[in-house]
């Protein structure tokens, strides 16, 4: 006569399904990881924009509190990313929403401004998950210089992307648009910015003066986005136009003025503000910003842009739309 088989008990049941389901959502998980990172899977939740139309460009001064981070939508269909907040997980969470709200799967130009942790601490992260083409990004011969910005610089290795120093006289040129590094000086000279970087690291204002700073220019609307500068760059910068170093730009065509270091009172001199005589100025600030924007940097940017001056903190997410007739906030 055969043997009964034993019948396994409610509890046994339960567990072994349990068990398998975790097997099941663990190897999920593991599949969807290669494409999707898990821990931002939130922010890939969310109804995508209609994308700038051809001619438009579009530019995000994304709300990531004490720090830089902007998308632009460029007019060709090409996009750019300047700057990635400091990694904490709210503020990614925040930027992957923003890039994919945007549709961005691969980034064509992305810029590190800074070795400072509140402009690069997000971009290692970018990097990894998207598909980034060209990357600009400090020269830094020691690249342990931030934690942040060695994790970006490991990330930034790997990609396969072209990678180019962020220095004087690099441009790229597209439809009816171009962008151009007016600063740190180029990383061959030992007495420029770049040089203090390697010499005195630690020093005051020398991760700040070292920062890129970008002009980004369409149909001859102008954006000058100042970096972490002091007024030490800046009256470099005013140099050089004196001296015709920078043949390509015309300073009527700033408009818009990305207002360097959060507004700290060591940036954005009254020389350098009424230079380029902005018509509209942001500035990226947060908790944690020390005392920014300072009522010196203010005064001298209202002074000359008047109302017109928005601050992420109260603001949120700034956006501006350009077209060859101009540009406007929306």
């Amino acid at each position: 006569m055969a043997k009964e088989r034993k019948k396994l008990s409610k509890r046994a049941v339960k567990a072994i399904v349990a068990a398998a389901l975790i097997i099941i959502i663990t190897v999920s998980l593991l599949i969807t990881d290669i494409f999707v990172p898990v821990k931002f899977l939130a922010s890939y939740f969310v109804l995508r924009n209609k994308s700038a139309e051809k001619g438009v460009m579009r530019v995000r001064f994304v709300d990531v509190g004490y720090g830089d981070c902007t998308v632009i939508e460029l007019p060709d269909g090409k996009n750019m990313l300047i700057d990635g907040g400091d990694g904490s997980y709210k503020n990614q969470l925040r930027l992957f929403r923003f890039l994919n709200k945007c549709d961005i799967d691969s980034i064509d130009y992305l810029i590190c401004s800074s070795v400072n942790p509140e402009h690069c601490g997000g971009l290692a992260d970018v990097v990894k998950y998207k598909k980034v083409k060209n990357i600009y990004l400090p020269y830094c011969a020691n690249t342990y210089i931030t934690e942040d910005y060695r994790d970006f610089y490991v990330e930034a290795s790997r990609s396969g992307a072209g990678i180019v120093y962020s220095e004087y006289g690099v441009s790229q040129s597209g439809d009816d648009y171009f962008f151009e590094f007016l600063s740190p000086s180029v990383h061959e000279n030992g007495e420029g910015e770049y040089g203090d970087l390697a010499d005195d690291p630690t020093g005051n204002n020398v991760k700040n003066n070292a920062s890129a700073v970008v002009w980004l220019e369409y149909s001859g609307t102008a954006f000058l986005f100042a970096g972490d500068i002091t007024g030490e760059v800046e009256s470099k910068i005013l140099f050089n136009f004196s001296v015709g170093a920078y043949p390509r730009l015309e300073p009527a065509h700033c408009k818009v003025l990305k207002v360097a270091n959060h507004g700290h009172k060591d940036s954005s001199s009254a020389e350098f503000v009424d230079f380029f005589s902005p018509e509209t100025a942001v500035i990226s600030v947060g908790d944690g910003a020390y005392g920014c924007p300072s009522v010196e940097a203010l005064s001298n940017i209202v002074n000359k842009v008047g109302e017109e001056v928005y601050i992420t903190e109260n603001y949120g997410t700034v956006t501006l739309e350009i077209t060859p007739k101009g540009y406007k906030i929306v």
